[in-house]
């Protein structure tokens, strides 16, 4: 039955809106044969102009679709959310393919953010219910102090450029957005469903498209973009071959999304009964992983064995969870200890050689040298200084050119410990909401998805130790809507018991 103090989250005249429009300039204008006329002269038209004049043609088509896409987030909040993840997976891609890797893809997806933030208010007819509903969560409190805390950084006295900062912050409030976004729309277990469904078949088209990089070689116009850059050749020609990025903007990040999204998967898939569905997922994560071992980032091997281990703890009790140990222990050790040799191979084991890893050495050497400025800069040298950033916006910092090769270190490097000691507490109490959430439930469906973004989460966190796994463009439309189902998980359970009461 249905809960009688639950107020609509939906106003009636947004969804008139929407039907208005549909109607108004889908169903009467076009929906014809004058408007199938309409578009063909079009399509003809814009053909023509990209042969003639190829700039100002993908210029007006790239008005044309953005606009489109503009529209989309604005009448459907849901739409919008999906059109985050999908710009976010392709739009490197596509970068690479019509402006060599020029275009500055951030900010449209700071405009598609805003669109859909938008698309969210316009239609709440509760708006300071639902943020109140919001901030009761002591990691969302958590989250808005440490937002506040890198908003007070515009005034650190060791940073020298208020750009640093801007860039910086601008990407960290799209963050909150997002958050705040697929927090109010995952207000059903049949949204979140859907999410989890876009999220796969996203996934796979990643991997696949990996794994035709690693066959056929990199194409044309990626190698033009690989060669067209030193520092980026060095970064990519490894060991004689080159890492594989996929449609994502490098080889972390697409290691990344593939790891995090393999321990999911197989967490859902391992709870599934149907054989057909399991068979799908689990297809679609040897995809992910034979992809993610493409690109040569040893982190995502830790992520993914971190992940796993973290899944079999929280649900050891379930004969399918110890089979799946049994597996994947015998895995682990034939890919460790087996007579067969590649390259992946090689990147594997080495992930776990620790200190025979020269890599890793280097990696460990910068920390020791560096940690002495955290010990004595409590509030950081400020956003935007370490690495290429530092040389960017801060030349002659202290931090500027350092690589901080890690997500940890940086936040360290740029907040200082007394934000980065924050930013501990806020994953302690990430993961503690998906832990608390798994024991306290007794649906297995909800049981399933808290141990499954819950690892995926601790996958995120082992991550950042020695990349920055936190805070890409592909990997925020992951981190913050799990963050979202962590948070709103609880509620379905409840509501599920009231009514079995």
């Amino acid at each position: 039955m249905a809960d009688k103090n639950h107020t609509p989250s939906i106003r009636k005249p947004a969804r008139s809106f929407e039907k208005f429009s549909e109607k108004t300039f889908l169903t009467d204008k076009l929906n014809n044969w004058p408007g199938y006329l309409l578009f063909s002269l079009f399509a003809v038209g814009m053909g023509y102009l990209m042969a003639r004049q190829t700039i100002l043609g993908m210029g007006l088509t790239g008005l044309i679709v953005g606009s489109a896409l503009l529209f989309v987030c604005l009448l459907s909040t849901e739409a919008g959310l999906y059109t985050n993840m999908i710009y976010a997976f392709f739009a490197n891609h596509l970068n690479r393919l019509f402006f060599y890797g020029q275009l500055q893809i951030g900010v449209f997806s700071d405009i598609l953010i805003l669109v859909t933030l938008l698309s969210l208010v316009i239609r709440r007819t509760h708006f300071k219910q639902s943020l109140n509903h919001f901030t009761q969560f002591p990691a969302v409190v958590v989250l808005l102090l440490i937002y506040c805390y890198m908003a007070i950084e515009l005034f650190n006295p060791n940073a020298f450029s208020f750009n640093g900062w801007f860039q910086a912050f601008r990407k960290i409030l799209g963050t909150l957005f997002l958050l705040f976004i697929s927090f109010n729309l995952f207000d059903s277990y049949a949204r979140i469903k859907r999410y989890l469904t876009v999220l796969f078949a996203l996934c796979i088209i990643v991997a696949l498209y990996g794994c035709i990089q690693q066959w056929h070689g990199l194409f044309e116009f990626e190698l033009d973009w690989v060669m067209a850059d030193h520092h980026l050749f060095g970064l990519m020609f490894i060991d004689g071959e080159f890492r594989k990025m996929s449609t994502m903007s490098d080889p972390p990040s697409f290691a990344i999304v593939m790891a995090v999204c393999s321990v999911l998967f197989i967490a859902l898939a391992n709870g599934k009964k149907k054989p057909r569905t399991k068979i799908i997922l689990l297809t679609g994560v040897l995809f992910m992983i034979i992809g993610g071992s493409y690109s040569g980032i040893r982190t995502a091997n830790a992520m993914l064995i971190a992940g796993l281990v973290m899944f079999i703890l929280l649900t050891l009790n379930r004969k399918s969870t110890r089979l799946l140990a049994v597996i994947a222990t015998f895995f682990f050790l034939a890919l460790m200890y087996g007579p067969f040799d590649n390259l992946s191979v090689q990147h594997f084991r080495a992930t776990f050689s620790g200190t025979k890893d020269d890599s890793y050495n280097v990696r460990e050497t910068n920390r020791k040298s560096v940690q002495p400025y955290i010990y004595t800069h409590p509030i950081g040298g400020g956003l935007g200084t370490t690495g290429g950033e530092g040389m960017t916006f801060n030349p002659g910092h202290y931090l500027a050119g350092f690589p901080p090769d890690s997500g940890y270190l940086k936040k360290a490097l740029e907040i200082g410990w007394i934000g980065f000691t924050m930013i501990c507490i806020l994953y302690f109490l990430i993961l503690r909401t998906g832990i608390e959430g798994y024991f306290a439930t007794k649906d297995e469906t909800i049981r399933l998805i808290y141990a499954g973004v819950t690892s995926a989460m601790f996958c995120f966190y082992v991550g950042d130790f020695s990349q920055e796994a936190i805070g890409q463009l592909t990997d925020v439309v992951i981190y913050y809507p799990f963050v979202a189902i962590l948070l709103r998980l609880k509620e379905f359970d409840q509501s599920k018991k009231t009514v079995t009461a």
